[in-house]
C-alpha cells in the first residue's frame, strides 16, 4: 500500500502495512455505523529486504463514525461497497 513518505531515523518509508477492523452495525434510524480500528506500519523494500518501523505505526480508533469527518466516511463506505461487490461475486 503506497502512502505518504516518511523518513525515520534517515531512512526512508514509502509504504505502509495495514491492519484493519471495521465491525458494521445499523441503529434504529436504519443508517450505518461502525466501529473501526486501525494501524498503519511504515515499510520500505530494499534489495529484496522489508524493513518496518513499528515505533512510527499510526494508529485510528472510532468507536461510532457519528461526528467523524467527510474522508472517514467516505472511506468506510467504500470498504463496505467493495466487501458487498466480493459477497455478490462469490455468491456469498
Amino acid at each position: 500500500m503506497i502512502a505518504k513518505t516518511q523518513v525515520i531515523e534517515g531512512a526512508t518509508f514509502d509504504r505502509y502495512n495495514l491492519n484493519l477492523a471495521i465491525s458494521g452495525r445499523y441503529l434504529p434510524d436504519g443508517t450505518a455505523d461502525a466501529e473501526i480500528a486501525l494501524r498503519l506500519t511504515p515499510v520500505r523494500v530494499e534489495s529484496n529486504t522489508i524493513a518496518t518501523a513499528n515505533d512510527g505505526a499510526i494508529g485510528i480508533a472510532l468507536s461510532t463514525l457519528s461526528g467523524g469527518d467527510e474522508s472517514t466516511r467516505r472511506a468506510v463506505t467504500e470498504i463496505q461497497a467493495a466487501l458487498q461487490t466480493y459477497i455478490t461475486a462469490r455468491g456469498l
